[in-house]
């Protein structure tokens, strides 16, 4: 059993939803690894730190979650902590603040983790606040100090590195975020885990079966805070017996070699964007432009979930792209619908037009879910949208092997290429 999922274990008798534990976990670990460790990306590298939002209304038992990373990071030390209400230039200045590490050793670095169970209360208003966290969570451009210039006060950091859990509900976020939010990169840079469930009814009065222990999770984060150096890197000009998956690249026909979990990542990637391009989709909050990346932060710090080194494996770099590929429908959703992402298109009619495009006019289910992805908030409003096209006799649905396929009918095909050809007048 991995760090994470003893975590999860320890939890799953609250109410808090799962993915809340599950995104406090990663949020603990980016924070007590700091810019330690890091994956080369050939002209900078990529460091785990990530800002993940809790999104979802009073009482769905945000706080619980967020305290535990707070405890955690606190307990392994290392990492400043910032946490209660402040001011971004009182949250600048205590990242230009020296600290004293374990073993009375003297930090000039300025590595943190923002941690608060309501992100429009623990920052002072202020329009510049979102803008400088922004800048601050890109740690690969912050090779030497970072320098800002507000009205009162100017501020020399070294090397931020910064990690943020926070949470909001939907009242909260409306009045806290500005378009400037949405479009300018603070969203597009965020993993927002919305949710509207409990995990469970539990009215705590009497004890748990499985209580947590905080002494065992706290003594890995320890270990991991150890570490330091690159990941073995995903990929490499020469053939051996560790990078020994071919890829050869579309636009120069060069070959490079892969490892296992390598050889996933670069085939989901390209399939990823080349989807993106071929639909012309439109973000305007900049979450596709950096969607690579941000699945492989998640597959760095799944991969330290598992063990104390310093290697992606393959569960962990597709467990990353699943996981993250399900929080896009999020950031459509709390950025009002998909009129952004899929250029006001009805997704009816994008479904109807990818079937009729197709040789054979079907796909399977899977197929559809993933050409499908930046165009529906959840896999349940397709598959509603599937059904009534079954109910009004548009497709078939059948299943082969363990596959689900839809099928567009001939008449129907025959029907809409005469409506499109503009023939059916």
């Amino acid at each position: 059993m991995t760090w994470l999922e003893k975590l999860l274990v320890q939890h799953n008798e609250l109410e808090a939803p799962m993915s809340f534990w599950f995104w406090c976990g990663l949020a603990s670990i980016s924070a007590v690894v700091k810019d330690n460790v890091w994956s080369n990306r050939q002209i900078h590298n990529i460091y785990p730190n990530i800002y993940v939002m809790l999104h979802a209304e009073s009482g769905l038992k945000k706080g619980a979650p967020i305290s535990l990373a707070n405890k955690l990071v606190t307990e392994v030390g290392g990492t400043k902590v910032i946490s209660g209400r402040s001011s971004i230039q009182g949250i600048l200045k205590e990242l230009g603040t020296a600290q004293t590490l374990p073993g009375g050793k003297v930090s000039v670095t300025s590595s943190a983790f923002i941690c608060s169970s309501e992100l429009t209360s623990s920052i002072v208003d202020d329009k510049a606040a979102t803008d400088i966290l922004t800048d601050l969570f890109d740690r690969q451009y912050r090779i030497g100090e970072w320098r800002s210039l507000l009205k009162m006060e100017s501020f020399n950091i070294k090397k931020p590195t910064i990690t943020m859990f926070t949470a909001t509900n939907g009242a909260h976020a409306t009045e806290f975020f500005a378009k400037k939010d949405i479009n300018g990169g603070y969203i597009g840079r965020t993993f927002v885990i919305l949710e509207n469930k409990k995990n469970r009814i539990n009215s705590l009065s009497a004890p748990l079966v499985n209580p947590p222990n905080l002494t065992d999770l706290i003594e890995y984060l320890r270990e991991l805070s150890k570490l330091s150096g690159p990941f073995i890197p995903l990929g490499s000009t020469v053939e051996d017996d560790y990078f020994k998956f071919p890829y050869v690249q579309k636009d120069t026909g060069l070959i490079n070699y892969y490892s296992e979990a390598g050889i996933l990542y670069e085939e989901w990637y390209n399939e990823f964007y080349e989807t993106i391009d071929a639909q012309k989709v439109k973000d305007d909050t900049g979450t596709l432009n950096r969607f690579g990346d941000s699945v492989l932060k998640v597959a760095m710090l799944l991969s330290l979930s598992r063990a104390p080194k310093l290697e992606i494996d393959s569960l962990s770099m597709q467990a990353a792209i699943t996981y993250c590929e399900k929080l896009i429908g999020n950031v459509m959703e709390i950025t009002h619908g998909t009129k952004g992402l899929s250029e006001s298109k009805s997704l009816k009619a994008i479904i109807i037009k990818e079937l009729l495009e197709r040789e054979t006019h079907q796909i399977s289910h899977d197929m559809l879910l993933k050409k499908m992805l930046m165009h529906y908030k959840n896999a349940q409003e397709l598959n509603d949208i599937m059904i009534s096209f079954q109910d009004a006799k548009m497709i078939d649905i059948e299943s082969i092997g363990n596959k689900i396929i839809y099928k567009m009918r001939p008449d129907q095909v025959l029907e809409y290429q005469k409506l499109f050809s503009g023939k059916n007048k």
